[in-house]
């Protein structure tokens, strides 16, 4: 089992490039995704990608009626489409994890069962991947959610990555590529995060192992967002406690707490921006504000949860 404990924090590096895989596994965590699958599945029947590859549905335990769906999907050639049993546990960890070890690749691609992958996902996914340990996509929100729903979201740039200021880059979970060797050494994805953070978890966990993370803004996905306003209370509340779990873990490896004045501004922020006050006053949808005021909550109660303090 990977030990965090004996990483140790990652320098500059570069990987040897690689040759191209001979198969390529595009994993899918999915659990009821039966009105959604079918546009991810069409999709990555039309990406340019000129080598093998394989898809795995990894189903987390759908009662929805998915498998027979699966069973009749017109693509399932193309695809190379496999389903797999990942019901053991609940959580998208073990599910990857399940996909991963069902699979043949010698790379391996995760996306999701509510998004839909661009033409050239793959291709550039292992592009990049050449020579690289892992890679994280870009995506987009214009395509799968109206304008309100939109807004309710900051989303960085395509050709930005994510990061934990001061710290190390990450990978999203709905697009990651990366070598089936570097997963088994790290020991995939760990099922303990369960609120939330078990991409950022993963993404350190490689860099830690002396992997190299870079990002490919040509692997883009159109990604779907909550589009209730307790959907993305309950996702805000869930990423906050996630990352004040990162924090309680990865600080002896330099990952900084939130500096105090950050803390003071989004206080100011969600007392300002308060949507019982008018919006034309607080020019921020209750959405935004929400999602604002629901990752504070999740990262307080992450706190006491993990013994630390990330606020």
């Amino acid at each position: 089992m990977f030990n965090r404990k004996k990483a140790t924090p990652p320098s500059v590096r570069r990987t040897p490039e690689r040759e191209l895989p001979q198969l390529v596994s595009v994993v899918m965590p999915v659990r009821n995704v039966v009105d959604t699958i079918g546009d991810q599945l069409d999709a990555l029947s039309k990406l340019t990608y000129e080598h093998p590859f394989e898809v795995i549905i990894a189903d987390n335990g759908s009662t929805d009626g998915l498998r027979d769906y699966l069973e009749s999907y017109p693509h399932r050639e193309r695809l190379r489409l496999r389903w797999v049993d990942a019901s053991a546990t609940k959580g998208g960890s073990f599910a990857r994890n399940v996909g991963v070890a069902a699979a043949d690749g010698e790379f391996i691609a995760f996306c999701d069962g509510d998004d839909c992958v661009y033409p050239d996902w793959l291709s550039a996914m292992v592009a990049v991947g050449r020579y690289s340990s892992l890679v994280s996509g870009a995506v987009e929100t214009h395509s799968l959610n109206s304008a309100l729903v939109q807004s309710w979201r900051q989303m960085l740039a395509p050709e930005i990555p994510y990061h934990f200021p001061g710290f190390m880059t990450v990978a999203t979970g709905c697009s990651i590529g990366v070598w089936k060797d570097m997963f088994d050494e790290v020991d995939g994805f760990d099922v303990s995060y369960d609120r939330g953070a078990e991409d950022a978890d993963f993404s350190f966990r490689v860099q830690l192992a002396g992997g190299v993370h870079n990002h490919a803004a040509g692997a883009l996905t159109a990604y779907r967002l909550r589009d209730t306003r307790r959907g993305i209370w309950d996702q805000s509340v869930m990423c906050g406690e996630g990352d004040a779990r990162l924090y309680s873990d990865y600080r002896r490896y330099g990952m900084p707490r939130r500096p105090w004045y950050a803390t003071v501004d989004l206080i100011l922020y969600l007392a300002i921006r308060n949507p019982l006050l008018p919006t034309w006053l607080t020019r921020v949808p209750t959405g935004r504000w929400l999602f604002q005021a629901g990752n504070f909550v999740g990262r307080i109660r992450g706190s006491v949860l993990h013994s630390c303090f990330y606020i």
